[in-house]
């Protein structure tokens, strides 16, 4: 367990600190596995009634534009991808954790715009830097200040002698946090990512985010984050230190040509307000009444196709391909193979053009012929396209 000097027992003592969710982990570590299903993510997904909802109501928002009500768990996983659904359950367990309103000294909203925006950023430059796995970039990024959110809940009097410090008497922010509690927002973070089971190149992610030289485990993850957030806090809120400046491992890691715009730039590079729409989400515990909940899908585990062997081998090519899909096209290749429907019809479900639709589905079965290529599947994929 990381420690957190004095406040160690402190810590230990709160007896309503927030628990993760074992569904939302779950799901999460699932969502990372190549092997796991849309079918298998919607049965643990289904366990949970309050976070069902919620994936409904996240798929179904103004900010992803489906023109059909998207009514069912596995839909909404087809629809958002993988990734996507990793990203909104961590996104919108960690706003649930840590529900709160503002105060004369924090507004909780600033905190988490500032906290998307640097999961945006850390993801887009995971990305450019080919990092293997950016969603790690994006949840490290999400929760590197998790410690601001822990003090601020559970320590108000020594929280708000921190800012006193800061804007009375100029003290920086890490320094003020070590004057009065021994400790900073990043060891306090780690130490309850850590209880939370979380894997330690996150835990140190959080913990280093300011200091990136100290991170052994995975320091390319940690300089990604740590340049994301001081990218992000140029322009909205900020636990760094001031003025701000790259350190130089994270320059190592991505480069001092990539790092050498004026951060107004490279704010407006990285950080989208539309990555933040999310926060305006809200998501009520059930937007249905009693007994009109929408249909989770069933699966019979039993069902085995004729052709068993070469079912599963589709099957896991066509869930790995529709990773690669943007969202729109996800949904039209699934509901065209499927649910068995012409592109016609198809067009008819969604609200779109038939036209549109298919130039989308013309553009999915491409990349699926090129992926069947590169994995000698061609004549499997042409036979389980004609029984669809």
């Amino acid at each position: 367990m990381i420690g957190v000097g004095q406040l160690t027992d402190r810590l230990s003592s709160i007896k309503d600190l927030p628990t993760f969710p074992t569904t939302a982990l779950e799901v999460m570590r699932l969502a990372s596995d190549s092997d796991s299903s849309a079918a298998e993510l919607a049965r643990i997904i289904s366990r949970d009634p309050s976070l069902a909802t919620k994936i409904l109501r996240v798929a179904n928002s103004p900010y992803y534009g489906f023109a059909r009500k998207i009514s069912t768990i596995e839909w909404a996983i087809v629809a958002l991808g993988f990734e996507t659904l990793r990203e909104t359950i961590l996104s919108l367990t960690m706003i649930d954790l840590f529900k709160g309103g503002a105060t004369k000294s924090f507004d909780p909203r600033k905190f988490w715009k500032h906290a998307v925006d640097t999961a945006s950023a850390a993801r887009t430059l995971a990305r450019e830097v080919k990092y293997r796995i950016p969603g790690e970039a994006y949840a490290s990024g999400l929760l590197h200040d998790v410690g601001t959110l822990v003090l601020y809940k559970y320590f108000r009097d020594d929280f708000d002698e921190i800012l006193r410090l800061e804007n009375e008497e100029g003290v920086q922010p890490s320094q003020a946090e070590v004057v009065v509690t021994g400790t900073t927002h990043g060891e306090i973070g780690a130490w309850l990512a850590s209880k939370w089971g979380f894997p330690a190149y996150l835990v140190e992610a959080i913990q280093f985010h300011h200091s990136p030289a100290f991170a052994q485990v995975n320091p390319e993850l940690t300089s990604i984050v740590h340049a994301a957030s001081l990218i992000a806090s140029s322009v909205g809120y900020s636990c760094a230190d001031q003025p701000i400046r790259f350190d130089t491992l994270a320059i190592k890691y991505l480069g001092i040509e990539r790092l050498s715009s004026p951060m107004r730039i490279l704010a407006k590079k990285y950080v989208n307000d539309d990555n933040t729409s999310l926060i305006k989400i809200r998501v009520p515990m059930t937007d249905y009444a009693p007994g009109s909940e929408p249909e989770l899908p069933t699966i019979d585990s039993e069902e085995k196709s004729d052709d068993e062997v070469d079912d599963g081998t589709l099957k896991r090519f066509f869930k790995d391909a529709i990773k690669l899909l943007p969202s729109t096209e996800r949904l039209v290749l699934t509901l065209k193979l499927y649910e068995g429907l012409e592109l016609r019809q198809v067009a008819t479900v969604l609200g779109y053009e038939e036209a549109i639709v298919a130039e989308y589905y013309k553009n999915a079965i491409s990349a699926l012929q090129q992926m069947a290529e590169r994995a000698i599947l061609t004549n499997r994929l042409d036979q389980w396209k004609m029984r669809f």
